[in-house]
């Protein structure tokens, strides 16, 4: 005679927790909800809606299997409490709360011949991902819970066991209702297309789910480690030396101007060199969005890294010659290190900043005398790590949008004003800068002989105008100073120079401009006026031929009395250009090839041109 369990609608919660406790601090990998959708959505697409669920079962199946032999091993319980018991472990799994309804089991000799169970479960990880994702399945859709049911079971009794889902929460039930019994009592329609003719067939799929889902905690893990890392130390040096650890490949990163900033499992000529065919495929074609590259010898996969809308810059992997790239996890990492990019660029944005900031308060407050004393100045440049214990110089940057309007005039004076930043910063150079009329001053504490102040100007100029070559832009330096009293006079200096600028010779040095640097300087306008007077005679006035002849005049002494360059810079025949240098020469009685008249002539035109006389 059979050996019968049967009970009526009773939640199980009277099994000690030791057992529970023990299988979850066994190895294990957390899946968040969100995580678990997004790859059961990539295995959809890339396995099919019927494998999966096939595979969902097997895996969970798997796993009532390896928890059912670490129970059997327990002398202390019996068959029928081993049975019970895998209610309480599957709870402990956290993939659901168990309510068994019904429990009956059969035994004949040490035979089990009959199982019945019913019941229900609340809280089913598998159903809530639909649920909090306000959609409804068709069908039942707990194949892990069936499974691991189905496999725990069957591992007890050494017979197969099937359970079913015919209610789910997902479906709009308010509870999952499922059954097992023994595989024999089931038609194999219901089980066939989950469990097939043998068990063994499914090992292979599986190792493909667990393999896919190691990949994704990959990422997981990738992702928690540079969030972690960006938090201490906000360096893409650190944050690459992390992504080491997981990928071998090459690893590049580099500005909106083509720089390479960080780099890792490469060396940096050998990136250099990577970076030609990537630039010229740049140039081409602007890469907007994650994409494969082909190259002759290597593939390479970038993302743009974007702030404000705007291309800051490139994440790419490279793989070398044969390699074929794991494109879809290899996307994945690359937008993790993309976004963290993105994070890493606009907190030293801010930072830069919020420094410039501060500098230009105290550039200010120089400029207005805003300290009482020449020895809190230096406390506060101190602070800053700006050493004011030598010479300094004023330089000015002078800027002109002829074409571009109010809007484009703005941004277009951040972008410059971050590069004035950026060009001191390259060279590890401590400087204060402030917006002064159309352009920016800058407090550079450097003596005269110094490479910065002999090079600088011409090389700060010179990546102005690659950058934005429709603006105008001159520079002018003051001469050296001790006295930090002395800052406003400095300044003066600086944008006199500025003014005396050309074309052909965007920087100048106040200490090249001699006396005509001093009578504009010390603001003597009535002065130079007189002395235009004296030297121009009856050329000088505010008539259109006066002006025109006044320009004529000034353009032919600059180029040094070449008619060829002055009649191209004026649009005007060489011969016309000849008779009107005649004229001139009649109207001011002066033989324009003495070159001492010639000086007395330029000086006292490029001193009217400076207070805006023509």
């Amino acid at each position: 005679m059979g050996q019968e369990l049967t009970s009526n609608r009773e939640p199980l919660r009277t099994m000690g927790s030791e057992q529970s406790q023990r299988l979850q601090k066994r190895d294990s990998v957390a899946l968040p909800l969100s995580a678990f959708s997004a790859w059961q959505k990539q295995l959809v697409k890339m396995l099919g809606i019927a494998t999966v669920k096939k595979n969902f079962f097997q895996f969970g199946w798997s796993q009532g299997v390896e928890v059912a032999q670490t129970v059997s091993r327990r002398e202390d319980l019996d068959l029928i409490s081993q049975m019970l018991q895998g209610a309480e472990l599957h709870e402990a799994l956290g993939q659901a709360n168990v309510f068994i309804d019904v429990k009956k089991v059969e035994i004949v000799g040490n035979e089990v011949v009959s199982v019945l169970f019913k019941g229900r479960w609340t809280d089913s990880f598998e159903a809530d991902q639909y649920i909090k994702e306000d959609t409804t399945a068709v069908k039942p859709t707990c194949y892990m819970l069936c499974g691991f049911a189905s496999g725990y079971i069957s591992t007890l009794i050494d017979k197969d066991v099937f359970f079913k889902e015919h209610a789910c929460q997902a479906s709009g039930d308010a509870a999952c209702h499922w059954e097992g019994k023994l595989l024999e009592h089931w038609d194999p329609k219901e089980y066939e297309h989950l469990m097939g003719a043998d068990i063994e067939e499914e090992i292979l799929p599986y190792t493909r789910l667990e393999e896919e889902r190691n990949r994704l905690q990959m990422v997981i893990d990738i992702h928690n480690e540079l969030t972690d890392e960006l938090i201490r130390s906000n360096s893409l040096e650190n944050l690459l030396s992390i992504l080491k650890k997981y990928i071998s490949h090459p690893i590049i990163i580099e500005n909106q101007k083509g720089q390479i900033t960080d780099y890792e499992n490469i060396t940096l000529e050998e990136a250099t060199v990577l970076q030609v065919p990537f630039h010229r495929r740049l140039k081409e074609w602007p890469i907007h969005k994650t994409d494969l590259f082909q190259f002759e010898d290597t593939s390479r996969l970038t993302a743009p890294i974007y702030i404000q809308n705007q291309i800051a810059g490139y994440c790419s992997f490279i793989y070398g010659p044969g390699v074929q790239p794991k494109e879809e996890i290899d996307r994945m990492i690359l937008g993790r290190l993309t976004s963290i990019s993105t994070l890493v660029h606009l907190n030293n944005r801010n930072i830069m900043e919020a420094n410039a900031r501060t500098k230009g308060i105290l550039f200010e407050k120089m400029l207005t005398d805003g300290f009482e004393s020449k020895e809190q100045i230096i406390r506060e440049l101190n602070l800053l790590n700006i050493d004011v214990s030598g010479d300094y110089h004023i330089a000015y940057l002078a800027l002109g949008y002829n074409e571009f309007n109010k809007e484009d005039n703005l941004s277009i004076f951040t972008n410059i004003y971050e590069e004035v930043v950026q060009f001191f910063q390259e060279r590890s150079y401590e400087v204060l800068q402030v917006q002064r009329a159309n352009g920016i001053l800058c407090f550079i504490p450097e003596s005269a002989d110094h490479a910065l102040m002999e090079n600088g100007p011409t090389l700060f100029y010179e990546r102005i105008k690659r950058a934005y070559p429709k603006i105008q832009c001159h520079v002018g330096v003051s001469s050296t100073s001790n006295d930090l009293s002395c800052v406003t006079d400095q300044m003066q200096e600086a944008m006199t120079a500025a003014r005396f600028t050309t074309t052909c010779q965007p920087t100048m040095y106040f200490k090249e401009l001699g006396i005509l640097g001093i009578l504009v300087h010390s603001q003597e306008e009535k002065a130079i006026r007189k002395i235009a007077e004296l030297q121009l005679g009856e050329l000088y006035g505010t008539s259109e031929q006066q002006l025109d002849y006044m320009q004529t005049l000034y353009e032919f002494l600059m180029n040094g009395g070449n008619l060829e360059i002055t009649s191209a810079k004026l649009q005007l025949s060489v011969s016309g250009l000849r008779y009107r240098i005649n004229r001139i020469g009649e109207i001011i009685e002066v033989d324009l090839r003495d070159s001492e008249k010639q000086f007395d002539l330029l000086l006292a035109l490029k001193a009217l041109k400076v207070i805006g006389e023509f």
